[in-house]
């Protein structure tokens, strides 16, 4: 089975790959070639490996999904309210109360 690298951006996958080649160059003192080589060799073993997060990435999508329909349902209430002002403080509620769990949930996964 082979780890969806869709997932990441084209961006990411070069970024990746660069800070990957920054620590082999510096660790084990090789030249930016030889650990392109390295990482290129490595990429079947990275696949074998990835397999033990995919339990991880489904709880991810999971709570994302979680998240998105949370925020979906505030924003229906928002759309019960008839009065334009109860409307203006639901939808910034919802959108404070979701910005306020986004950034929770980015500065965590940040830390790993």
């Amino acid at each position: 089975m082979i780890f969806p690298l869709a997932i990441l951006e084209e961006d990411e996958q070069f970024e990746m790959r660069d800070g990957i080649k920054d620590i082999l160059k510096e660790c084990y003192q090789i030249t930016e070639d030889e650990a392109m080589l390295v990482i290129q060799d490595s990429s079947e073993k990275a696949q074998e490996l990835l397999r033990d997060y995919l339990p991880y990435i489904d709880a991810i999508h999971e709570i994302i999904g979680g998240i998105r329909g949370t925020l979906d349902n505030h924003m229906n209430l928002v759309f019960q309210k008839e009065e334009m002002p109860n409307q203006l403080i639901y939808e910034a509620a919802a959108w404070h109360a979701f910005e306020y769990v986004r950034c929770y949930y980015k500065r965590a996964a940040n830390f790993v």
